[in-house]
């Protein structure tokens, strides 16, 4: 039976579990990965039950087997969570206090959101002493082409990497308002990208409107993006434009908190 001992209570579902004890075994194993046999036995799992379990994680992409020698090794899905986690340790701690100053200058939500492969992540969120509040918290995903936050990371990507989102999600309407068309949304990130931040005006969510900036690290890439969101009868479109400035300013101290930044230059090769 597969062991339990490393967890704080018991887990309910023992196919996580044991699936949980799987990838304990592949992480420990060298370079050439493990095999099946390997792992039935440090799992005290019987073969068929292994088997199923690991090709289920090779689709989920948390493990991978090697063509020839039928061995398995951790897959890619484990980095890009594992850098999401550090980006999110690391990126929330710094940017709290810079948060914490927009929502109170602007007695708005303030959301720090993270990119993740398909959708966002909204991993930090601070509400503003508004009665009607956006309906944004930590630990909500947003899709890219309806919100202000996804919009400032879709501004500042490269064209290929905008189309893999067309591709695999589309542009599905979330209200009356939502943008739909390929060329309609590039033509607006083209002047989101022009003008420094993007908005969506009740394009999530009727009634909500928010204004985003984009976060570059010192790499050059787009490691995260800050919102100020409310209810569009206070947050109409003049005064986003008026906070835009405050909105930018928080964004790039966060960028420099993290080692980063960006030059108009750079943004201008982005665009193409």
């Amino acid at each position: 039976m597969v062991t339990t001992s490393v967890f704080p209570k018991r887990p309910r579902i023992q196919a996580l579990a044991r699936a949980s004890a799987i990838i304990d075994v592949i992480a420990t194993s060298g370079e050439e990965g493990v095999g099946l046999s390997d792992i039935s036995r440090a799992t005290a799992l019987n073969k068929t039950t292994a088997f199923n379990l690991l090709a289920t994680l090779v689709t989920l992409r948390f493990i991978e087997q090697d063509d020839q020698s039928r061995r398995y090794r951790l897959g890619l899905r484990n980095l890009e969570l594992g850098r999401l986690v550090q980006q999110r340790l690391h990126i929330s701690h710094l940017a709290r206090p810079i948060l914490s100053g927009l929502c109170k200058s602007t007695n708005e939500t303030v959301n720090l959101g993270l990119p993740d492969l398909l959708d966002l992540l909204v991993v930090d969120s601070f509400q503003g002493s508004r009665i009607l509040h956006a309906t944004a918290n930590a630990g909500w995903r947003s899709l890219y082409h309806s919100t202000a936050l996804g919009k400032a990371f879709m501004a500042r990507w490269d064209e290929p990497m905008r189309q893999t989102i067309y591709r695999s999600c589309g542009l599905p309407r979330q209200t009356t308002s939502t943008i739909t068309e390929i060329d309609a949304l590039e033509e607006q990130l083209g002047r989101f990208r022009a003008q420094g931040y993007a908005v969506d005006v009740e394009e999530n969510e009727i009634g909500v409107n928010g204004i985003a900036r984009w976060i570059v690290d010192g790499m050059g890439e787009v490691a995260a993006a800050i919102s100020v969101s409310g209810h569009a009868s206070r947050l109409t479109e003049e005064v986003m434009e008026q906070i835009a400035p405050d909105v930018i300013a928080a964004a790039d101290s966060i960028a420099a908190a993290i080692g980063g930044g960006e030059s108009p230059d750079k943004l201008d090769s982005r665009a193409r």
